[in-house]
């Protein structure tokens, strides 16, 4: 018998979270949230808001939990993960009646619209001139008010044919 052999057999018990995880994982959403409030800040203050957060506050706060972040886990947020925090929720048709196909319609024009007036803004922004003139952006808008306007009309009445009438015997 070897010296490994004689040794009784001890079990550890391995916690699967350790506390520097669940700290990273603290700072982590600290960071994102942070973030998204800063998202926020900027586009009610863009918008005119007078209820828009300070700016800079957040900003730092931000910045002082990305720095956190880093001294726990070695690095910032990944931009993927920047991408889904600043990402505007996804619409999803669901399958069913029309009342719920309407909603559908209704939430992805507003999508679009909003979509459209962002990529405007952000030219605005910076003062540069949209590419093509902001045909993009501008129809991009068009296309979520038509579908807007056509949610809120409510069904489609069945379209009569048209042509020479019947005669039934």
């Amino acid at each position: 018998m070897t010296n490994d052999e004689e040794k009784p057999t001890t079990f550890r018990v391995v916690s699967e979270n350790s506390d520097r995880d669940i700290e990273i994982l603290h700072a982590k959403q600290q960071a994102l949230s942070h973030l998204a409030d800063l998202a926020a800040a900027v586009l009610r203050t863009l918008a005119g808001s007078g209820s828009a957060a300070p700016i800079m506050p957040i900003v730092l706060r931000l910045v002082s939990a990305q720095r956190k972040l880093a001294s726990l886990s070695g690095s910032f947020l990944a931009a993927e993960d920047e991408k889904r925090t600043l990402s505007l929720p996804e619409v999803e048709l669901s399958r069913g009646n029309s009342e719920r196909n309407r909603e559908f319609e209704y939430a992805a024009g507003l999508e679009k619209i909003v979509n459209g007036a962002l990529r405007r803004a952000a030219h605005q922004v910076l003062k540069e001139r949209e590419h093509f003139g902001g045909k993009y952006s501008t129809s991009v808008i068009e296309e979520g008010i038509k579908l807007v306007v056509r949610s809120s009309a409510g069904p489609e009445k069945p379209k009569r044919k048209r042509g020479k009438p019947t005669v039934r015997l």
